[in-house]
C-alpha cells in the first residue's frame, strides 16, 4: 500500500512541474529494456576471476564499472524525467529516442575500455609503477592511438548529451501544445541548455586532440568543475526572480 502510495505522488519529483506522461508508454518500456541491456553488457564483459591475482584486479575493475554505471543512471533519469514530464508519443520522438537509444548501445563497450583503461593507468602512475605505465601503452593502447580513443569519446558524449538536448528542444518548440506555464518553459530551457553544455565540453575536447594532444584533450574535461556550477547558479538565480513575480 505505501509503495502504491508513493509511487502515485511525485516524491522526488519537481513540484513546479505537471507530469503529463505518469502512465508508463512502450517507448519508456522498450527504452528501460535497453538501458537494462547495457548494463547488462557491462557486466558480461568482466570475466570471473579463477585465481586469486584476478580476484585482485577485479576489485580494481570495480571502480571504472562504477562510473560507467553513474553515467548510464544519469542519462536514464534524465529520459525518465522527459517523459513524465511530457508524456510524447510521436513518430518524431520515437526517432530521436532510438537514435539515443542507439548511442547507449555502441558506446557501452568503449565507455568502459577508456575508463578500466584510466583507472589502471592512474594506479600505475600513482604507485610510480613504471613498468604497469608502459606495459598498458605496449600491449592495451599505443600512445598514438589516444588521440583516435579521445575522439571516439568525445564525439560519442557529445552525440548523447546532444540528443538528449534535441528531445528538450522539441519540448520547448511544443511549449504551446503542452499549454507549459512560464516556470514549465523555464525548466525546459534550462536542460536544454544543460544537456548542450554538457555535449559542448566533449566536442572541445575533440577539438583539442586533433590539434594538439590527448593529454590536453583528457584535461579539458575539467571544464566541467567550471561550466556546470556557474550554470547551475546563474539558472537557480534566475529561476528564483520568476518565482517572486
Amino acid at each position: 500500500m505505501v509503495r502504491q502510495k508513493l509511487k502515485a505522488s511525485s516524491l522526488g519529483i519537481n513540484p513546479e512541474f505537471k507530469n503529463r506522461g505518469e502512465e508508463q508508454t512502450r517507448i519508456e518500456t522498450f527504452s528501460d529494456a535497453v538501458f537494462a541491456l547495457a548494463v547488462t553488457l557491462l557486466v558480461l564483459s568482466s570475466t570471473v576471476p579463477t585465481t586469486y591475482d584476478q580476484l585482485l584486479e577485479s576489485f580494481v575493475n570495480i571502480i571504472p564499472f562504477g562510473i560507467c554505471i553513474t553515467l548510464l543512471m544519469m542519462i536514464w533519469f534524465q529520459h525518465y524525467i522527459f517523459f513524465i514530464r511530457y508524456g510524447f508519443k510521436d513518430v518524431k520522438i520515437v526517432v530521436i529516442n532510438s537514435f539515443l537509444l542507439f548511442l547507449i548501445l555502441t558506446y557501452i563497450y568503449p565507455l568502459k575500455f577508456l575508463f578500466q583503461m584510466l583507472v589502471h593507468l592512474y594506479i600505475a602512475l600513482i604507485g610510480g609503477d613504471q613498468a604497469a605505465v608502459d606495459l598498458i601503452f605496449k600491449d592495451i593502447i599505443q600512445p598514438d592511438q589516444m588521440t583516435s580513443l579521445m575522439v571516439i569519446y568525445g564525439l560519442g558524449a557529445a552525440a548523447v548529451f546532444g540528443t538528449l538536448g534535441m528531445m528538450y528542444l522539441l519540448a520547448y518548440k511544443r511549449r504551446d501544445d503542452l499549454k507549459l506555464t512560464v516556470l514549465e518553459v523555464f525548466h525546459t530551457k534550462s536542460n536544454v541548455y544543460y544537456n548542450f553544455l554538457m555535449a559542448a565540453v566533449p566536442l572541445i575536447s575533440v577539438f583539442f586532440a586533433l590539434v594538439s594532444n590527448a593529454f590536453i584533450a583528457g584535461i579539458s574535461y575539467w571544464l566541467y568543475g567550471l561550466i556546470m556550477p556557474l550554470f547551475g547558479y546563474l539558472r537557480r538565480k534566475k529561476g528564483l526572480k520568476l518565482l517572486k513575480r
